[in-house]
């Protein structure tokens, strides 16, 4: 490499760079790319793959988190840094990356590529010590080679090096995809990416109930009434039943993440009520079915699975669980108190993928219990970092096949956790 001398044990070549240096770069870019250690994570290759070019194009004092941000990961140009660390987070977790790559594939290569900390433009080193130059034993010289014009041996030169350097990220570019091992979340998702109609997020909403606000008023004084026992007189007219308008929180976060994720990767979708939503359109398009109590669409289809969900009510108090058909004895993961709401501890969800015998187009159906659990169940379908474990359960051939898993998140302070896989079912 230009500038390496012999007997360091490192050099950077950084401010002196050939074109045969830029092709070992980009050779090197290749091969992070292609480890375990950047597998995983398609952001940090991208992030990655545009700081190295950006400097090989000598545009690397032009490398900001502001720019960064909107070139990479699609904010607009004027965003709030402070409030978004998108850049920040992934910079990190890009400088985390490496060191695990050089720590373990990478441990003998004899070039590479550092993020300095509080710098997005990164540095290329050369390692490894190189013994001294030796005297060559004397030797009658060969016959001098024709001879060339200057300039034309330098433009062929630069010609071909041109050429060359156009053509590595050209050949990495195009057999990159087939290289490197898709992540599972991309395979699960991968039959809503294909060329066809819009997918249709069908969202649940319940009926907001009108009062006057001196019901209110009564209703939230416990002491204006003996307990379990009320004195408040309703008329008809005074209260007013408004179809459809109400939805949960974790309902509304659900779909956000749901929505944002198929923008991301622009799909084309249509958001819809369930009231507004009409089975042709399921059986014309992909569908995305969000909640399940309140959603017949979702809870239809979800009774034909081995997971389902059942409820009992006793007086009135209302109790709810996720049913294993292929299992014996009482259920085990339950939400005791939905009504009368108590505080959650826990909430559990299903999350079901098959293909709709009716239409033959791909259904995703997520629900909780609770909203809680519709609310992981989402997020666990939206970020890559949840699916280690679905990976260590799934059986092989999966991708093909009708998919249900069960979570679990722990709940506290009305937050919900985390989501922990406890089941996965194919067929």
């Amino acid at each position: 490499m230009a500038g390496r001398v012999a007997g360091d044990e490192e050099h950077s070549f950084q401010t002196q760079m050939s074109d045969s240096d830029r092709a070992q770069i980009r050779e090197q870019l290749a091969r992070i790319f292609q480890s375990r250690a950047f597998e995983g994570s398609q952001r940090c290759q991208e992030l990655l793959l545009h700081l190295v070019t950006k400097t090989l194009e000598g545009d690397g004092p032009n490398l900001k988190e502001r720019l960064i941000g909107s070139e990479v990961f699609g904010r607009e140009y004027g965003y709030d840094t402070a409030s978004d660390s998108i850049v920040r987070v992934k910079a990190n977790e890009l400088r985390k990356r490496l060191a695990q790559y050089y720590d373990q594939t990478g441990r003998d290569d004899a070039l590479r590529i550092n993020l300095p900390t509080g710098s997005y433009v990164p540095r290329f080193f050369a390692v490894g010590k190189f013994p001294p130059c030796q005297e060559a034993p004397a030797q009658i010289p060969p016959p001098p080679p024709p001879a060339v014009a200057p300039e034309v041996a330098r433009t062929s030169y630069r010609f071909w090096w041109l050429l060359l350097t156009a053509l590595v990220p050209l050949g990495i570019w195009a057999v990159w995809p087939h290289l490197r091992t898709p992540h599972p979340m991309d395979v699960f998702w991968a039959p809503f990416f294909k060329s066809g109609p819009p997918v249709v997020v069908c969202i649940p909403a319940s009926n907001r109930i009108f009062l006057p606000e001196t019901v209110v008023a009564q209703l939230e004084d416990p002491s204006a009434a003996a307990p379990g026992k009320t004195g408040i007189l309703l008329h008809p007219p005074e209260a007013r039943v408004v179809p459809n308008g109400q939805m949960s929180v974790q309902n509304m976060r659900a779909t956000l993440s749901i929505v944002t994720y198929l923008s991301q990767n622009s799909k084309p979708l249509q958001v819809g009520l369930t009231s507004e939503v009409s089975l042709e359109q399921i059986r014309r398009g992909r569908v995305v079915l969000i909640g399940g109590f309140r959603n017949p669409w979702a809870d239809a289809l979800n009774q034909q699975m081995r997971y389902r969900f059942e409820t009992s009510f006793k007086g009135s108090h209302e109790t709810s669980w996720i049913r294993d058909s292929n299992a014996k004895g009482d259920p085990v993961w339950v939400v005791p108190d939905l009504w009368p709401y108590g505080r959650q501890t826990a909430d559990y969800a299903i999350i079901s993928r098959f293909f709709d015998p009716s239409s033959g187009q791909m259904v995703i159906a997520l629900s909780g219990l609770n909203g809680f659990g519709t609310q992981v169940a989402a997020e666990f379908l939206t970020d890559p970092k949840y699916w280690a474990r679905f990976t260590e359960l799934a059986p092989e051939g999966w991708d093909r096949k009708n998919c249900q898993i069960v979570l679990e998140t722990k709940v506290i302070r009305e937050l919900p956790g985390p989501p922990k896989i406890l089941a996965v079912h194919t067929w």
